[in-house]
């Protein structure tokens, strides 16, 4: 039986081709399975130890895409799906990755095709640095999602503004990787009817690494979507007074200009969102 060394050629966000998930009896149900990939999702440091110490890989499954990117799930927008274009190699990859589609290979097996060791990584499909960045903050964001109030997210839902707000990013999602909300300014009050309003300011984030221009014009475009997303579901009282969420404040802003202090106040909106009032806000700085 082959052992795991320390050596290991694997490392965190490598990919393991179709070919060599066949060979490992991993399927996806309804997949074309040449269509079907994983990244592993192990860190380095376990990646690292033999196996008797960190005896499994944990791998997420997912697949080719064939169109462009959703921009819903791209830059780590939904903790449950990422789009992410791999160009770490010639051959660029557009790729989805399910969180929920989790597996466990063995490092070492006394069948050599059920043991990860037999296996290397792919060399036609590899992260550069900065999506690496993306599919870590990924794992880590399903475990440390900030929560808004439930009340927040259920008149959210009920005035059809998450949705609308989730269809706005489907286009232009790519150049704005992520919006964030600043809900009654950080403190958490008990709202009750539709008189008493939420007051919500929102930050729209843009790239500058690649089109800053072009990102900056789709986050103006997205931040007067929104403004007037909320004007016809929200500012439906008599006298157009507002109803539910009053949104006080839409701002446009680079991620080389968002400040540490800034995203301390700041919560990440994510087309998931499952309010938990028994966890704590917690600012997501990772931009």
């Amino acid at each position: 039986m082959v052992s795991w060394s320390r050596s290991t050629p694997w490392r965190q966000g490598y990919i393991v081709d179709s070919e060599t998930l066949a060979q490992l009896g991993i399927t996806i149900d309804g997949d074309d399975q040449e269509k079907i990939i994983a990244a592993v999702a192990t860190h380095d440091c376990d990646l690292a130890q033999l196996a008797y110490g960190e005896p499994e890989v944990e791998l997420i499954l997912g697949k080719v895409l064939t169109d462009k990117l959703d921009g819903n799930y791209t830059h780590c927008k939904t903790a449950r799906r990422l789009h992410i274009e791999l160009t770490g190699t010639d051959e660029h990859l557009l790729c989805e990755f399910d969180a929920s589609k989790r597996v466990r290979v063995q490092k070492e097996h006394k069948d050599p095709s059920k043991a990860f060791v037999s296996y290397e990584p792919t060399r036609a499909a590899l992260m550069n640095g900065q999506e690496r960045s993306i599919f870590q903050r990924w794992l880590a964001a399903r475990y440390r999602r900030s929560s808004f109030p439930d009340e927040f997210d259920r008149r959210l839902r009920d005035t059809k503004v998450a949705d609308r707000l989730a269809r706005l990013f489907k286009e232009s999602g790519n150049h704005i990787p992520a919006v964030f909300f600043d809900v009654d300014q950080g403190t958490e009050r008990t709202r009750e009817g539709s008189d008493d309003l939420y007051e919500l300011a929102i930050l729209v984030l843009y790239k500058t690494d690649e089109d800053p221009e072009t990102a900056e014009e789709a986050a103006l475009a997205a931040a007067k979507a929104i403004d007037e997303l909320f004007l016809s579901r929200c500012r439906t009282g008599a006298n157009q007074a507002w109803e539910w969420i009053e949104l006080t404040e839409i701002n446009v802003i680079s991620d080389e200009a968002l400040t540490y202090g800034q995203s301390l106040n700041l919560i990440r909106w994510q087309a998931d969102y499952v309010s938990l009032r028994s966890d704590p806000a917690q600012p997501i700085f990772d931009v």
